[in-house]
């Protein structure tokens, strides 16, 4: 019995010795649980040996800004498959790792940590949220990687860091005081304008608007809003802001709110009777505004765009490229600004390889990008990274609910 229990024993410690010997090996740092990782030798940027390029987005999925970050997410996702079909960077494919900040600072801070310090992103596509883009920034300049801001439009955003050597956070997006320029543009300049009102909501994007709007009218046109009225973004109840610009006379009402306040902005005015056109942000284009109201959105609604389907073949062949792919196009400018954010990045990448510092002094010093935005080929300089001033903006309307210039 002794025997037969010493032989059983031998048995199993050579099997184990075997076993252990034909184990795959694990790296000095990773744990048995860690599989395959992205691991890169530096948080400025390199991905070790030959795998893939890890490119960032923390953005909105759910929450109030979750179709913005759908249409972010499309366009990011064509341009990494562009990139990757050419080839990539010396045979390395590039990857999106990307997380839902559920249009929170809190989170939106959580998610840019763990994508600079656990998952070694050579460069990051920014939020949807003003307020997301600015909770983060500094975590992003400390770290030294470039992020492009797709959506956001917050004035500030890219101006955090200007007077450091280096400024790592760019925008293709229209930020809210050229929005504003080009609105009052139409208005005074063109249309020769008295009486504006200006209805805007009480949170950070519409006191920011309002700001915008007061200053540029007093500075640029020796002018101030007719009429100024603020609503409570909670409450949705815009009747008694209607019914303040239908007793002063305005001839136009500027408008500074999101998609669901648009869309109430609509209603209001169409149950009081206010006969007078309506000029709002790019908010006005978000398709939650023709989802709420339907037919109510192609009357005298006009508000500011930097893509638009009918701009160019170049911008119409994209939109047709992201309704093949998805079925649809959940929200255009979004996705067409997504792209280009992303194709900033790995055209950076295709130049100068996957160094984060250097990916961001290629982004500032590009000459000949080509985008399906309004982009230039000369997006940014060194004092300015923005990449649409305001003769990259332009006024659309809605045509039988579509989005469309206004020639």
């Amino acid at each position: 019995m002794k025997r037969n229990f010493f032989l059983l024993m031998t048995f199993l410690l050579a099997f184990a010795v075997v076993a252990a010997g034909c184990a795959p090996k694990l790296e000095s740092g990773q744990t048995a649980n860690s599989g395959k990782t992205d691991a890169q030798s530096s948080n400025s940027g390199t991905p070790s040996g030959g795998g893939e390029i890890p490119i960032g987005m923390g953005i909105s999925l759910t929450g109030g800004t979750a179709l913005f970050g759908e249409g972010v997410k499309r366009g990011v996702e064509l341009a990494i498959e562009d990139f990757n079909a050419a080839g990539g960077y010396n045979g390395q494919k590039a990857k999106l790792v990307m997380y839902d900040d559920e249009a929170k600072p809190e989170k939106s801070v959580e998610v840019i940590q763990k994508l600079i310090n656990q998952d070694k992103v050579v460069a990051l596509v920014g939020p949807a949220n003003s307020g997301n883009a600015m909770a983060h920034g500094k975590i992003v300049q400390e770290a030294k990687i470039a992020e492009i801001v797709p959506v956001a439009t917050g004035s500030k955003i890219t101006k955090q860091f200007a007077d450091q050597d280096k400024n790592y956070i760019f925008r293709v997006s229209p930020l809210d005081s050229v929005q504003v320029s080009t609105i009052l543009e139409e208005l005074v300049t063109k249309k020769g304008l008295k009486k504006i009102g200006l209805i805007h909501d009480t949170e950070g994007y519409g006191q920011g608007g309002r700001e915008d709007v007061v200053k540029q009218m007093k500075e640029k046109y020796s002018m101030e809003p007719a009429v100024i009225s603020a609503f409570d973004p909670k409450e949705l109840n815009l009747e008694q802001a209607v019914r303040d610009m239908k007793k002063t006379g305005v001839e136009a009402v500027l408008f500074y709110g999101l998609a669901p306040q648009c869309a109430k902005l609509l209603e209001a005015r169409n149950k009081e009777g206010l006969n007078v056109p309506i000029y709002a942000t790019w908010a006005m284009g978000d398709p939650t505004v023709k989802k709420l109201v339907g037919d109510l959105v192609n009357e005298n609604v006009f508000f500011v765009q930097s893509f638009t389907i009918d701009q160019s073949d170049k911008a119409k062949a994209f939109h047709e490229r992201v309704v093949a792919k998805y079925k649809d196009d959940v929200f255009p400018i979004a996705s067409a600004q997504g792209y280009d954010s992303a194709k900033l990045i790995l055209e950076a990448i295709k130049k100068v390889g996957p160094d984060g510092q250097k990916i961001r002094d290629q982004i500032e010093s590009f000459q000949d990008f080509e985008g399906v935005t309004a982009i230039g080929k000369t997006p940014f300089a060194k004092d300015n990274h923005e990449a649409f001033g305001p003769k990259d903006m332009s006024i659309a309307t809605y045509k039988n609910g579509e989005v469309a210039s206004v020639k």
